[in-house]
């Protein structure tokens, strides 16, 4: 492809590219700027081109592959540098809490046990079962 041909496919064409990828869920300033990327991307490797006609379907695709390549590329943020939260909630007292609730009675009365520091032996011996649990 020439490069005025191109010249005039991009003057014609990069409206184009921005509104689809605004409809794909791009905001308009990254739109912009990926859709400027496409159509250079495009101007590298206009020689590949083979239908000079689809040169707007081409570079829409090279666009949306430069928008997906921005969620592949994404780092997760390291721990070290996640603030911290300014509330605390105690999330091991809810958990406790909701364990204790789905209990059956004797299964309540033997965790609290645990909780309370007793060994298993010394809760199988108080309870009349066996430290495996079977009864003795």
């Amino acid at each position: 492809m020439l490069g005025n041909t191109y010249a005039v496919a991009f003057q014609n064409g990069f409206g184009a590219t921005c509104r689809f990828l605004i409809s794909r869920g791009v905001p308009r300033d990254e739109a912009e700027e990926i859709a400027q990327a496409a159509w250079v991307r495009g101007w590298e490797y206009r020689e590949q081109l083979r239908d000079p006609g689809l040169v707007s379907y081409w570079v829409n695709s090279i666009a949306r592959n430069l928008f997906r390549a921005r969620f592949r590329k994404a780092l997760p943020v390291p721990l070290e540098s996640a603030k911290e939260p300014a509330y605390v909630f105690d999330t091991d007292a809810i958990d406790v809490r909701t364990v204790l609730g789905r209990c059956s009675h004797r299964d309540r009365e033997l965790f609290e046990r645990a909780m309370e520091g007793y060994s298993a032996d010394e809760i199988a011996r108080d309870s009349g079962v066996s430290p495996a649990g079977s009864a003795a």
